[in-house]
């Protein structure tokens, strides 16, 4: 019993930490820095959410059931492209800063109220973002299977079972403290209500992720 209370509270408890991992929370800020819309931001954390937890059940299940550790090979083949998404997807979000597709704001007063709405020139391009926002997620989960399956305790690898469940809600908090923040973050923004501070934080969001793609792949270059 005290196994199953271990892989639910433990599995979704350590679930939410590893998502506000730093390479994490750099490219679901780089994508939502897009789009100030505390919708829009929600799935593009739940995206990295599934694309992430669907990696670690599909690879982290066949390692239990086939009884097989992740070569480290592998792992840091998988590290080495996070760090090159990283540069990319900054590169991409500040490309789109310096040419001018920054974020737009109108206002108009309906019935004596006065609405602001904003608009991307990335607008027309949600769908296709949010399938890049799970093949981004689908790599942190590949790079990070073999730590987090270090985290399942021993006990409970001897049951594939409770095991399941641990990766399960481990995945789910992932999704649950990306998809708050991501909606913090969205919702900030669009509360900001000024074309230069939304600007600011596209530039800033866009120069975060470029950095950590760098420095990470310095240290695990260094690491070869």
């Amino acid at each position: 019993m005290m196994d199953l209370v271990f892989a639910v509270a433990g599995g979704f408890t350590l679930g939410c930490l590893h998502a506000l991992d730093v390479d994490h929370v750099a490219a679901v800020t780089a994508f939502a820095s897009k789009h100030p819309s505390a919708r829009r931001a929600t799935w593009f954390g739940v995206y990295w959410g599934l694309g992430h937890t669907a990696t670690l059940i599909i690879l982290g299940g066949l390692s239990l059931a086939l009884k097989f550790a992740i070569p480290p090979a592998v792992s840091s083949a998988a590290e080495l492209l996070v760090g090159f998404l990283l540069i990319s997807i900054g590169a991409w979000v500040l490309r789109g800063f310096f040419r001018g597709r920054r974020i737009h704001l109108h206002r108009h007063t309906h019935d004596g109220v006065e609405h602001v709405h904003f608009h991307s020139h990335a607008d027309g391009g949600d769908h296709r973002h949010l399938h890049s926002m799970f093949f981004v997620g689908a790599a942190h989960g590949f790079a990070g299977t073999a730590a987090v399956m270090v985290l399942i305790p021993i006990t409970i690898t001897q049951s594939l079972g409770f095991a399941l469940i641990y990766l399960i809600l481990f995945g789910i908090g992932t999704m649950s403290a990306m998809g708050l923040f991501a909606y913090l973050l969205g919702n900030m923004t669009q509360r900001a209500g000024s074309e230069k501070i939304l600007a600011v934080v596209q530039a800033a969001a866009g120069s975060l992720s470029l950095i950590i793609g760098v420095l990470w792949l310095g240290e695990r270059f260094l690491e070869l």
